[in-house]
């Protein structure tokens, strides 16, 4: 009989324990891996006695536990939310874990902040220049343009009646924005459904006429697209174009970034450089990447949940630079990132969208050598 991973083990232990089957030699295990983990019991008991603690101090084990294993992992989808299933339920059985001698506390350098996270925040600009700041809008009826009516369908919502455009009238376009800490979807005239996450812009028609339906992106968003033969769904971001007839994909491409990456989640993509003019037919499971500068188009196979994480909530890292994870951080809390740390770290870890920043870093900390230092908007990296 093959041997359990060590994955499997612990998680085989947990659901013996919350199902109250489990041995005293199970116990001790159990036991022995938490503190492994080198917890401090008085700061997670204090966890526990406030409101969501228990979500909180499982996804802090989970973290750590993570990191521990990291090159072992495999089956990471079902392992992260079975384990963190466990640890939750171990915690709201009172497993008293607390009754060996932990090991010293961790002192994280967090001094001063409580950076909330990210949330609907959006600015739509009309073909006029007409700024509309959508958090301040009511729900319903917000306005009209080229025969076409807006609403605020509900708060992180925007949507497009069917009123038809009289004849002969000039198209007019809206830009859908989100700041940094801001995300929002928008339902195009067509049933078109974008999300568009932080710090991103999307450009579009009020109206879609004649045999195309196009649309600009700078940033990233992620599109499901209404099927229509006859009028193909076109994304321009840089110096990429895709062209779909109805389909689920992800768009990256920030202003900041080397490349544009479009990832496929359902359908078909056609993907092309407009640099060299060179096309390739994405499948579902497959990204496409395209350098700014080059003319080529590499494609690879990708975590479809690492690439929607931001979508569904949710951070997750598979053994990235810690450059690129603060630059998502940097988005979604609307901080500055200052580096005085020597080493390359990685890291590796799914993290919640919700968390507070200070929550966040403090996780790293316990994976990691790092230090981080919060003041005001600005974070500083230590080793």
């Amino acid at each position: 009989m093959k041997k359990p991973t060590k994955m499997e083990r612990i998680t085989a232990l947990l659901n013996g324990f919350q199902k109250r089957k489990i041995t005293v030699q199970e116990q001790q295990e159990l036991d022995e891996w938490f503190h492994s983990l080198k917890a401090d019991p008085s700061e997670f008991q204090g966890w526990l006695t406030e409101e969501g603690g228990e979500e909180l101090l499982a996804e802090k084990l989970l973290h750590r536990f993570n990191h521990q294993i990291a090159r072992e992992r495999k089956n990471k989808k079902y392992f992260y939310y079975g384990i963190a299933a466990s640890l939750i339920a171990m915690l709201s059985l009172g497993y008293l874990f607390f009754r060996k001698p932990a090991a010293p506390a961790l002192q994280p350098q967090i001094v001063k902040a409580h950076t909330a996270p990210g949330g609907n925040r959006a600015t739509l600009t009309m073909d006029n220049g007409e700024e509309l700041n959508l958090n301040e809008q009511a729900l319903g009826y917000i306005n009209q343009q080229a025969g076409v009516q807006i609403y605020k369908t509900s708060a992180g919502k925007l949507s497009y009646g069917k009123t038809s455009s009289p004849a002969g009238k000039k198209m007019a376009f809206n830009t859908l924005s989100t700041p940094r800490a801001g995300q929002y979807e928008v339902e195009l005239p067509d049933g078109t459904r974008v999300w568009l996450n932080a710090d991103s812009r999307l450009r579009y028609p009020t109206v879609f006429t004649g045999t195309e339906r196009k649309v600009e992106l700078s940033g990233e968003a992620y599109f499901e697209v209404a099927h229509n033969k006859k009028m193909p769904f076109k994304v321009r971001t840089g110096n990429q174009e895709i062209t779909v007839l109805g389909t689920h994909f992800n768009v990256k491409g920030y202003d900041d970034d080397n490349a544009i990456s479009t990832t496929l989640l359902q359908g078909s993509v056609s993907v092309r450089n407009q640099l060299s003019g060179k096309t390739n037919l994405l499948v579902p499971g497959k990204q496409a990447t395209i350098s700014k500068t080059k003319g080529e188009i590499e494609i690879q196979k990708v975590s479809l949940d690492q690439v929607m994480a931001w979508k569904n909530g949710y951070f997750i890292f598979e053994d990235q630079d810690i450059q690129t994870i603060m630059k998502l951080i940097s988005r979604w809390y609307d901080v500055d990132v200052v580096y005085h740390n020597k080493g390359h770290v990685r890291l590796g870890g799914t993290f919640s969208k919700s968390s507070e920043l200070t929550s966040l870093l403090k996780s790293f900390e316990l994976i990691s050598d790092l230090k981080f230092d919060i003041k005001g908007r600005r974070v500083t990296l230590r080793d």
